[in-house]
């Protein structure tokens, strides 16, 4: 509990900060809504800069110089917008005392407070019904970035060099670029409690998307203008339709966590190019931007467009000069804290352009699956389209699709509602990705190629990238069918013509809409499907803690644990128990050395599992100083499994020494350590394929 509230504090603390160098009021409270992504702005100021400096380059290092840079943000605000402090009594300029006075607290209204608290509960609720309980987060890019966060802890630097290497000795450069933004945040968490990574890694994804989320949206809405209630089901029903859940099932994370943030960075956009505050917001939305680039980088593309739509929805006089000051302000704060990153940036692409499209000139069925598959509209997004698994019949999670699609299917009328305009930059954007996603998909050009490559190719990574606009416009949808039931009622009912202009029927509309979904997502036949997902992804039981624990405690100093990488989910021996593992990132294409040093790292582990025809690798087994392997009977789903129990019990390079439930622990013999330097030679090219 201790390490979740301290990854909180620490992702929302720094960039809340920021928020005092606005006055009081609705600005400030735009700035609060945006404070993960303006934290993750500062992590990359420090993660880029401190390094380049010569100064300290450690997790903790960057937090200080998140907490210095937010200081001198709003000191610096104190002194040069001297409005901020009030004029004095004469009417002049205000004295150095009163620009640092307390300044007067603007509170929000009580339904403004509920319509935050109300959607934020029920979301972290669902997220711990899916993601609780379990030993640590579902999926195999989990793994991965559990790696690079301990990475981060053992080596005590944030440099993308230092921590994707191949392995925790012996090691080689596996990637020049990976953005490490929250990679960072859960290893200060870690170093400041001492506690796991896998546990502040499922602090972001069951408690700080669902807020960030609830913010984003909330705040987008209501700065539009949306009534609370309509404001508040909006920002709840993403929770329910579209897949928020279904990025952790591959372990995620910043995939879940960055688009909860797209509303609140759109806002702040736009209300530094239409509010009284240019500089100081401009400055703010670029670090935000910055921020996100460095946590997923191509989710940026989605909250660009989105912020267009917000900029342009928004009523706020708009002024040439301030709009241009605060673009130039954005655009320098964006693009100063990835100066130093900006070569491995730009060449980050890696395997990126290789991608095929998923269905090559097949449009028709392009179009099914990203607009007319019933599936699609499922409860929590799962199962994935196609899926065998989904039968459409009068089940809970078939009545929420019936009702998620005949709202869809109305909800371009926000279009032409006025008191729906805060709803169209979402339907612009998500209608604009939705064309995206089928032209990557069914299109063999070159640019669709490369654009697609932003997202290796994976068409469920945009439909992630986008994933708040299904729930927001199924609300829209709902708030269009109320709004028609209104129109006609007032002009059969006499009575009801006072009913006229009323905002209640919509919300009354877009309640009854959102609990019903509730309801629905309640029931257990709903969530137990991506539930279950979620355990065959992960490690359950206390099996893996006393395997993680006994291998922390039986390893001696400088020896490594060899294991059928990620499939069997003992890298979190290493993430969280800090026990050395043979298996770091896989190289990138065109890193030869990488290459090398990880093919031999396979063919130490097949040498000792008795992989049948695998080259001696006595050599390698002493290079990487292995001690032990470790195995388990539980499995991610379709990964390839790299040995065969038999042989492996038939191997005499290892012997069996403990056991926990279905996990059993090998120590390699004499035998597994024999080195011939003539036979122990590695061949050309990295034998074993990896997944992303």
């Amino acid at each position: 509990m201790f390490t979740t509230l301290i990854a909180l504090v620490v992702a929302l603390a720094p960039g809340a900060v920021l928020g005092f160098a606005l006055p009081p009021g609705r600005y400030r409270w735009a700035v609060w809504a945006a404070s993960p992504a303006l934290t993750l702005g500062l992590v990359t100021v420090g993660m880029a800069w401190l390094p380049t400096l010569g100064l300290p380059r450690s997790a903790l290092a960057v937090l200080v110089a998140e907490l210095v840079l937010a200081g001198v943000a709003v000191v610096a605000s104190r002194l040069f917008w001297h409005g901020l402090g009030g004029a004095d009594e004469d009417g002049g300029r205000p004295s150095l005392r009163a620009r640092f006075r307390r300044l007067p607290s603007v509170r929000p209204r009580w339904v403004d407070m509920a319509g935050l608290a109300v959607p934020s509960t029920i979301s972290i609720a669902f997220g711990w019904l899916m993601l609780g309980r379990l030993v640590a987060p579902p999926g195999w890019d989990a793994m991965n970035h559990g790696f690079l966060t301990r990475r981060i802890l053992d080596t005590g630097s944030v440099m993308v060099t230092d921590v994707c290497t191949s392995g925790v000795n012996q090691v080689n450069v596996s990637c020049t670029f990976y953005p490490l933004s929250a990679d960072i945040s859960w290893a200060q968490a870690v170093q400041l409690t001492g506690g796991h990574i896998s546990t502040a890694m499922a602090a972001w994804s069951i408690i700080l998307g669902p807020l960030a989320l609830v913010a984003s949206v909330y705040g987008c809405a209501r700065a539009l203008n949306a009534r609370p209630i309509v404001a508040a089901c909006a920002a709840t029903a993403p929770a329910f339709i579209g897949p928020m859940w279904v990025s952790v099932i591959n372990g995620r994370i910043n995939e879940q966590t960055a688009p909860c943030m797209a509303g609140a960075i759109a806002l702040l956009v736009a209300v530094a190019l239409r509010g009284p505050h240019p500089i100081r917001l401009g400055l703010l939305a670029g670090l935000a931007g910055a921020g996100l680039v460095m946590t997923h980088t191509y989710d940026v593309l989605f909250i660009g467009v989105l912020t267009i739509g917000v900029v342009l929805a928004l009523r706020a006089p708009f002024k040439l000069r301030d709009g241009a000051t605060a673009l130039g302000a954005a655009v320098v704060a964006g693009l100063l804290p990835l100066v130093p990153l900006l070569g491995a940036l730009l060449g980050a692409n890696g395997e990126r352009t290789s991608n095929e499209p998923a269905l090559p000139n097949m449009w028709d069925k392009s179009f099914e699956y990203w607009v007319t598959h019933p599936q699609r509209y499922a409860l929590f997004g799962y199962p994935l389209v196609p899926s065998k698994d989904f039968v459409f019949t009068m089940s809970p999670i078939s009545v929420a699709v019936v009702i998620t699609m005949a709202c869809l299917l109305v909800s371009p009328f926000c279009l032409f509602i006025p008191r729906l305009r805060w709803a169209r930059p979402w339907f612009v954007a998500g209608a604009l990705f939705t064309v995206i996603g089928m032209w990557t998909t069914s299109s063999e050009s070159t640019a669709a190629a490369t654009l697609a490559g932003l997202w290796y190719g994976v068409r469920e990574r945009v439909r992630s990238m986008i994933f708040p606009v299904y729930g927001i416009l199924t609300v829209v949808g709902a708030v269009v069918i109320g709004i028609a039931i209104q129109w006609l009622v007032t002009r059969l009912v006499a009575k009801a013509r006072g009913l006229r202009d009323s905002a209640v029927p919509a919300a009354v509309a877009a309640s009854v809409l959102v609990l019903a979904l509730i309801g629905l997502g309640a029931v257990p036949s709903s969530w137990k499907p991506l539930r279950t997902a979620m355990i065959n992804r992960a490690p359950i039981g206390n099996s893996y803690v006393q395997a993680y624990e006994w291998l922390s405690e039986h390893t001696p100093p400088g020896k490594t644990v060899a294991y059928d990488r990620h499939r069997e989910f003992m890298s979190w021996a290493y993430a969280d128990y800090e026990n050395p593992l043979l298996f770091g990132i896989p190289p990138l294409p065109g890193l030869t050395a990488a290459g090398d040093d990880y093919e031999r790292r396979w063919a130490a582990f097949h040498w000792l599992v008795g992989t049948e025809g695998a080259r001696p690798a006595g050599c390698d087994v002493r290079r990487f100083s292995i001690e032990y392997v470790i195995v388990g009977k539980r499995g991610i789903p379709a990964a390839t499994k790299n040995y065969k129990q038999s042989l492996l019990d038939a191997s005499n390079k290892v012997t069996l020494v403990q056991k926990f439930g279905r996990i059993k622990i090998y120590q390699v013999t004499a035998a597994g350590q024999e080195c011939d330097t003539q036979a122990d030679r590695p061949t050309s090219g990295v034998t074993q394929p990896v997944g992303r």
